[in-house]
This record gives structure tokens, C-alpha cells and sequence, in this order.
């Protein structure tokens, strides 16, 4: 059997965006086959049964076949090794636990060459993937042997290394349902839920709206005990003790069994519990003074312990632990028992009322009692503690029962939910994409002006700079990923205009999922990108329409009707569409209009607003000049005031901040 070279990796690209493939981040690769591009699966001796039998998931491809089996029918009747290393690596993602669903293999127009994708949210993962998928095929080819499992762990090592703890992970997979964007702001888990200033962070379980006060009551045991004991609620007694002596004494006087623990234990670290002899009392002291200046010794309440957890004022979720073989001991494995259900309104309302005198508005809530479903006081349950930053997978994956959504609950908790809020508005601020090349930075630098006057702090990030409330912040060529990503972290932004290029688009992706207003001026620029195959007009088409793909359904397109092929991306579009057009006569303009659609006309000097058969006049060119009498370019002119318009901005303010707009070219 011959030896084939291996498959080359002439470049790997991380779409960290919507891109030209789809709505979510990729990893696109270059390959060169190589003498492979003559040989599809069907010429490789056994090569699809060794593959399968390695794989045997890939029965579940269904591949464009679009059924069970169908990738392995391709594989059967001979489909090239690009394809097959997509579908390799998509495998090896499902096994690792990191579900990748979506993959593309698409030739270019040099022979032997393709271009791969597959889906990852984690850059680093992704290339994990991409080299172990590569060697498996490889090895597959030349019927060499090949580690299947030691692949699959590295690839569990790198998702361990960079994915998101489970409780954050909860969160942002509840935000993802309301379709909420979400971006992560360090290696850890701090994580921005929606843009701007619309922005809410959460670290774990922490979030912005967490009071640094009510963490550091509630890390302190016996300040926050004497604050729930003053507003009523059941505690059991306790005494602070500075040395073993001390503890004994107080735990004869209260009577054993008592429990011992940090003053600020954490996770159950340092605690013990049922103690019953003075030996076991002098013992535990000195275990936990090894961890804190102070120790607390506290009366024993008999019972189960459970964690309630309070969200916003209210009991989501609720479990009980059940410690193996009736033993007491807090750093065992303890089995949970989801009892959400059960819980009695008024020890509900202990729980809430115990984070809310702590100050948290997410706390675990631990409490001691025999039965959950009857009041504390009557069969002398207790609380025991509140803690800030409680973990969420007890709730999510409980040893028994059911489990919550206590993900969505902090995300409604700090997105209450509206009536018809399906695209996550409440998280997001006004986003303009701007697309093309023709005046788009003195179109993007007028809307962020508009809006500007329109009562929102704005930012802009242009090929001119980028800007924040009409201030130079960065100079230079601003067109790109990183230079967005700076304005949607920024919580002063009350909106963000974005220009963007097709360069950006093919080797970033766009920095946002969705926007407001998406605008496309013109298909030039394909000359410049050969590099990404882009070699005729007509392939801007796939490029640019990535723009309008993700204009928001209550969002607008606005796009130049003197161009064919930009107009042409109104079947694209979800939102609305404006068009502007320098020809009043405009047939595309005239039977948009028919059917209801909005446009700007330029009327021999006359900027005009159309809807219908309604026509209102902006003002003359003449009068629609920048303060400083810079004359603009008559089509980006007009494309403004159709974002502007899309945005609701009055037509009275458009006029009249065209006129005071200082514009200068960077």
C-alpha cells in the first residue's frame, strides 16, 4: 500500500464572529491534498472502515445526505479528504463533550486546495482539534495505528483548561436562549452578558449588582448571624472563642453536641460538626484555628442541612444533603436531593429575608431542619449561614430529582424579561454596521454624531479613528475586530457605530452577533482580496451580505439602490430596508415604495425622506453642509440620513445636526 504525504495546513484563521460562514465562531483552514485530491475515500483501501471503526460515531453524520448514515454513504461512494478531516474533527469534538455542529468544506480555485471550517466557541480547542483530527486522518490513510482515546483527552484537557465553570456556563447558556450576547472578558470566568452600557458582568455567581458590603457581611459569621438574630430570624446560638479552653467552656455551658467552625469558613473548610466530648471540641478548635484568627462554636441543631438558593429577593431552587451512612461530616461527598418543591412559604421567606438583610442579591442560604415543607420555628430549624457566590451545580445536576434553571433565573434576574423581547433587547444598546468602501467613515462619523445629539453617549470605530462622544480616543485605521470589541466592553456606550470592511469580515468576523442598522454602500474592493479567493465582482455578493445577514428583525438594512448587486441584499434582510438613491427615478426605489418601503431620494438639490406616496423635504445640499463647509460626497450624505432615519432620529434633529457637524478627515 502506498504512503501518502501528509494533507498540508497552509493557514488557520479564528473567526471570532459572524463571518461568511455562519452566525458563530470557526476555525477556517486552508488545505492543500496534495496527490490526495486523486484519490476521494472510495480509492483508499480500507481506509472508510478504519476510519468508521475508530469513529464509529460518524454514523450519526448526517451530512448533506440529510439522514442517519448519510456521511457514510459519501464516504462509500468517494468524497474528497478535506470533507473527511471536517467531519473527523467534528467527531473528536462530540466525544470530548464539546458539541460542534456545523462544518464546511469548500474548494478554491486552485486545484488540490480547500477551505474547512468547523464550529468551536474556544480558540484554543479548536487548534487542539484541528491537530489531532489532522494526525487521525493521516494515520487512517496510511493504515497506521492511532491513540482514538488519547486523542479525545487532550482535547478534554484544553475544553478543561479554557471552558467556563458550570455555574457560569449555566448563566451564559441561559442568556444564549434569549438570545442575549455574551463576552468573555478574562481566562476565568468573568463574563459580560450584552453591550455597552446595556452591559451586566457576572463572575460565577457574583454579579455587578452584588454588593461588595454584603459579600464581606456574609464571609464574616458572626456579624451576619447577629444581623439575621436582630431581625428575627432563627439562628442557633453562638460564641466566638480565642482558644481551646475557651471553646470547651462555652461548649459545656450551651450543652453538646456543638459544631465548630472558621469565623469566615468557606466550602465547608474547617467545620466540624455533632461534636460530643470535650476531646472532639479541643480537637476541632485547633483544625479550624489553623485557617482563622477567630473560631466559632455554635449549639447543634439535629436535622438536614439544605441550601436554598436566593435570587433577586426570591427561593429558585432548593436542594438537601444527605450525608452517606448518617455521618456528619461536612467535607464528605454528600449526596443532594433537589426539594424545591417542597419548601414551606415561610421558610421561603426566611431565606430571602436573611440574604436580603446580608445584603446579596445571590446567596446560598444554608439551614438546618427535619422537614423542609413545615415552618422552622415550630420543629427548631435554624439558619446557619448565608455565602455570596454560591455554586450552582447542586441545582443543576442534583444527585436526585430534577434539575432547575437557575441559570435563567439570574438572568432574568438582571434582564427582567419583556413581552416580545426575543432577540434580547434589554442587553443590547444600538449597534450601526457599516460595510463597503465608498465615504464610510464620513457616513459612520455623522450617524455617531446624530445619535450623539440624540441623547446617547456614542462611539464610533472608524477608518478615521475611533471615538467616544466625538473625542479622538484611537488613531488610525480603526475597520477592524479588536478596535468593535473596544466599543462593546465600554459601559459608557449608549451606542456604537462600526464600520467594517470585507478584509475584516473574511479574517475576523464581525465583533457583535446581531445589530440595529446594517449598511452596505458598495461591492468594490475585490481586487484587493485574492488572497481569500476572491477573484470577480459578483463573490462580494457572499461577503458583504454577512452585514445585512445580522440586522435585528426590528432592526433596518440600508442599501444603495444604484448599486444592483448592493440592493439585491434586501431579500437578505430580516429587518426593514431603506434604500437611498441619487436617481429619483430609481426603479428598484419606486417599487419599494409600492409596497410600502421607506427610502431617501436625491430630487435635483432637494434631500428627500419617501415612504409610500409620502414625500417630505430634508433640505437643499446647499443647506445640508457640515458648520464648517466641508461638502460631502451627495450618496454617503443620504446614506446617513437613511441610518439616522432607521434609528428613529427624527427628521427635524437630522437636519439640523447635519448642519452643526464638525467634520474633518482624520
Amino acid at each position: 500500500m502506498a504512503t501518502f504525504k501528509d494533507i498540508q495546513l497552509l493557514r488557520t484563521t479564528y473567526l471570532r464572529g459572524p463571518s461568511v460562514w455562519t452566525y458563530r465562531p470557526v476555525l477556517e483552514v486552508w488545505l492543500d491534498l496534495g496527490e490526495l485530491e486523486d484519490y476521494p475515500s472510495n480509492k483508499i483501501d480500507g481506509f472508510t472502515e478504519r476510519l468508521t471503526a475508530w469513529l464509529p460515531g460518524l454514523v450519526e453524520h448526517h451530512c448533506g445526505v440529510g439522514h442517519r448514515g448519510g456521511f457514510i454513504e459519501r464516504l462509500q461512494e468517494g468524497t474528497w479528504c478535506g470533507h473527511v478531516m471536517e467531519h473527523t474533527i467534528i467527531e473528536l469534538l462530540n466525544m470530548a463533550g464539546m458539541p460542534a455542529e456545523f462544518g464546511q468544506t469548500r474548494s478554491v480555485s486552485q486545484r488540490g486546495v480547500y477551505r474547512m471550517v468547523f464550529r468551536c466557541p474556544e480558540e484554543s480547542v479548536a487548534h487542539v482539534a484541528l491537530n489531532q483530527g489532522h494526525a487521525l486522518i493521516m494515520a487512517a490513510i496510511n493504515n497506521q495505528p492511532f491513540d482514538v482515546q488519547a486523542a479525545v483527552e487532550a482535547i478534554k484537557a484544553e475544553i478543561e483548561n479554557r471552558y467556563l465553570g458550570p455555574s457560569t456556563a449555566s448563566i451564559v447558556n441561559a442568556a444564549a436562549v434569549r438570545r442575549i450576547p455574551f463576552i468573555r472578558l478574562n481566562d476565568g470566568n468573568l463574563v459580560q452578558l450584552g453591550y455597552g452600557a446595556a452591559q451586566r458582568r457576572v463572575w460565577s455567581t457574583e454579579t455587578d449588582k452584588t454588593s461588595a458590603i454584603g459579600f464581606g457581611i456574609a464571609e464574616d459569621k458572626d456579624l451576619s448571624k447577629q444581623l439575621l438574630k436582630a431581625c428575627g430570624v432563627p439562628v442557633p446560638e453562638w460564641e466566638l472563642v480565642k482558644s481551646a479552653d475557651d471553646a470547651w467552656e462555652e461548649a459545656d455551658y450551651m450543652g453538646l453536641p456543638v459544631t465548630v467552625k472558621p469565623y469566615n469558613s468557606n466550602k465547608g473548610e474547617g467545620v466540624s460538626v455533632n461534636l460530643n466530648s470535650e476531646a472532639e471540641v479541643r480537637a476541632a478548635y485547633d483544625e479550624a484555628r489553623k485557617l482563622t484568627r477567630y473560631v466559632m462554636v455554635e449549639r447543634f441543631v439535629p436535622g438536614h442541612v439544605h441550601r436554598l438558593l436566593v435570587v433577586g429577593g426570591k427561593v429558585v431552587a432548593a436542594s438537601r444533603g444527605e450525608y452517606p451512612n448518617g455521618q456528619h461530616d461536612p467535607r464528605a461527598k454528600v449526596v443532594t436531593v433537589d426539594c424545591t418543591d417542597d419548601v414551606h412559604p415561610e421558610v421561603a421567606y426566611m431565606a430571602a429575608l436573611s440574604a436580603k438583610v446580608v445584603g446579596l442579591d445571590i446567596a446560598g442560604v444554608d439551614l438546618v431542619c427535619q422537614d423542609i415543607s413545615k415552618p422552622l420555628e415550630a420543629q427548631g430549624g435554624a439558619i446557619l449561614e448565608v455565602n455570596g457566590g454560591p455554586g450552582l451545580l447542586m441545582h443543576l445536576k442534583p444527585s436526585v430529582g430534577v434539575a432547575r434553571p437557575v441559570g435563567q433565573a439570574i438572568v432574568e434576574h438582571l434582564f427582567p424579561s419583556e413581552d416580545g423581547d426575543s432577540e434580547g433587547l434589554a442587553a443590547r444598546i444600538p449597534v450601526v454596521g457599516i460595510a463597503g468602501t465608498r465615504h464610510n467613515a464620513f457616513i459612520a462619523r455623522l450617524v455617531g454624531w446624530l445619535l450623539q445629539l440624540s441623547g446617547k453617549r456614542t462611539g464610533v470605530a472608524s477608518s478615521e479613528g475611533t471615538f467616544l462622544e466625538g473625542r479622538l480616543t484611537q488613531k488610525g485605521d480603526n475597520t477592524n475586530w479588536h478596535a468593535a470589541h473596544r466599543l462593546l466592553v465600554n459601559r459608557l456606550a449608549e451606542a456604537a457605530v462600526i464600520q467594517t470592511s470585507a478584509r475584516s469580515i473574511l479574517e475576523e468576523g464581525l465583533a457583535y452577533d446581531r445589530c440595529q442598522v446594517g449598511v452596505v454602500t458598495d461591492m468594490d474592493g475585490y481586487e484587493a482580496l485574492a488572497n481569500h479567493d476572491i477573484h470577480e465582482a459578483e463573490q462580494m455578493t457572499r461577503v458583504l451580505r454577512t452585514q445585512i445577514d445580522v440586522v435585528l428583525t426590528r432592526g433596518a438594512g440600508v442599501l444603495n439602490a444604484d448599486d444592483a448587486q448592493t440592493a439585491d441584499l434586501a431579500r437578505l434582510c430580516d429587518g426593514q430596508v431603506l434604500f437611498y438613491s441619487l436617481d429619483a427615478s430609481n426603479a428598484t426605489v419606486a417599487a419599494h415604495r409600492e409596497a410600502g418601503g421607506r427610502a431617501v431620494l436625491l430630487k435635483g438639490e432637494e434631500v428627500v425622506l419617501v415612504q409610500n406616496s409620502t414625500e417630505r423635504v430634508l433640505g437643499t445640499l446647499t443647506a445640508l453642509r457640515p458648520v464648517n463647509g466641508f461638502e460631502p460626497d451627495h450618496a454617503a450624505l443620504l446614506a446617513a440620513v437613511a441610518t439616522a432615519w432607521a434609528l428613529d432620529i427624527t427628521p427635524e434633529l437630522i437636519a439640523a445636526g447635519i448642519k452643526t457637524f464638525d467634520y474633518q478627515a482624520a
